[in-house]
């Protein structure tokens, strides 16, 4: 009986030790897994340059189409460099532009427009769809924050207090639509209640689920209200939701808990996480590194858990892109790293930084584009801005 005994336990034992190999075996390749992502195919092109020289053209968003296809916007100025007229003071005194000092930064006078790109070939060649011309003293109003519904109606976010020539407009946050792929655009549609809200949307992400999220800055007080410094020192990163492509919205909802409400700005974006959470980059008023945290789900809405900073640099607005493939990168011009913990821990691509200010997709391939423009935030004449596409591609072992 107990030589019986033995035997059992010893296979009981064998069977142990075989069943922890195997585990190790997975947890092994599954930390393989996480630390072998590369990049490949990265090339980087010049999608478009300013009839003029030098020339300006920033702030750039982009999306694909339904059909594959994929679409740029981006601010276009012309116009002369000197000799053109200030902004009125009143106008001036509430967006407190242009910066004490620097002239060249008031875009009265230019003629200016939202241009939109499209691409049916991956971005080897591009055709202008439309060039839709705005008024005002700033240097950017829409562009970054535009994305396709699934009917192909192109959706966009536009800042209306930067819009002061055209005070008829929303003096805040609102949003058009194109149904002819941006060669039109409808009445302005306010998310939020002007009379209560202030808001600066930033982007505008589709979830898996369908529904649409718009990440904005918002300030509890009535639109117009504020000067642009008044409304910084106030700003809250929130999100809006929509269940109903964009006719009716829920929110707003804090990206940030309650104790931690000062020292933000309006620029973060989101990238959804398996779980359906949301991995949140935030930039902070005064801070040489990013701010992260997530916002955890719970049934339609989210609630935000701690945010703290991040190993990544600060570069501007920040940039998300959740693949195909699993990995969520981050993407600035200070590189694009990538992780696969939420955030946890961030690893270097072996491919140069960005072009400023990027906006990232993933075509239905995996090829994974990314635009920007050369140059900075920039006073109009000063550098010569282009719009540029790098191209690349990840494995991951």
């Amino acid at each position: 009986m107990s030589e019986l005994l033995s035997r059992v336990a010893q296979s009981v034992q064998r069977w142990l030790l075989f069943v922890l190999a195997v585990s190790s075996m997975m947890v092994a390749h599954e930390c393989a897994a996480a630390d072998e992502v590369t990049a490949t195919d990265h090339r980087r092109q010049t999608v478009y340059h300013s009839p003029q020289t030098p020339g300006f053209t920033c702030w750039v968003g982009a999306w694909t189409m339904p059909d594959g296809s994929l679409m740029v916007s981006f601010t276009q100025a012309t116009g002369p460099v000197a000799g053109r007229p200030q902004a009125p003071q009143d106008v001036q005194r509430k967006l407190v532009w242009p910066p004490a000092g620097h002239p060249g930064y008031d875009m009265t006078g230019l003629d200016m427009h939202n241009v939109h790109l499209r691409s049916a070939d991956a971005g080897k060649t591009w055709k202008q769809v439309s060039a839709d011309p705005f008024k005002s003293c700033m240097n950017g109003v829409s562009g970054e924050a535009e994305t396709a519904l699934t009917d192909s109606t192109v959706i966009r976010a536009v800042l209306g207090f930067y819009l002061p020539y055209n005070p008829e407009l929303p003096q805040t946050g609102f949003l058009q639509r194109s149904t002819d792929a941006t060669k039109t655009w409808g009445k302005p549609e306010v998310p939020l209640d002007p009379k209560k809200y202030s808001s600066w949307p930033r982007r505008i992400r589709s979830l898996r689920d369908g529904r649409l999220v718009v990440l904005l800055g918002v300030v509890a007080a009535p639109a117009g209200s504020l000067t642009r410094t008044e409304f910084c020192k106030q700003v809250a990163p929130m999100i809006i939701v929509s269940a109903d492509q964009g006719k009716t919205w829920q929110g707003p909802i804090a990206a940030i808990p309650e104790d931690q409400r000062e020292g933000w700005t309006e620029e973060f974006d989101v990238a959804e996480l398996a779980n359906g959470d949301l991995l949140c980059m935030f930039r902070r008023a005064e801070d040489a590194k990013r701010w992260q945290g997530v916002l955890q789900k719970s049934d339609a809405t989210w609630i935000p858990g701690k945010v703290g900073p991040s190993v990544l640099p600060h570069s501007g607005q920040p940039e998300l892109l959740a693949t195909r493939e699993g990995p969520i990168l981050h993407v600035a011009t200070s590189g694009i790293h990538w992780t696969t913990d939420a955030g946890k821990t961030w690893t270097a691509l072996a491919v140069p930084g960005t072009a400023y200010y990027p906006r990232s997709v993933q075509a239905a391939d995996g090829q994974i584009f990314v635009f920007g423009h050369v140059g900075g935030d920039d006073a109009y004449g000063k550098s010569d801005q282009t719009i540029v596409m790098d191209s690349l591609r990840i494995e991951v072992k």
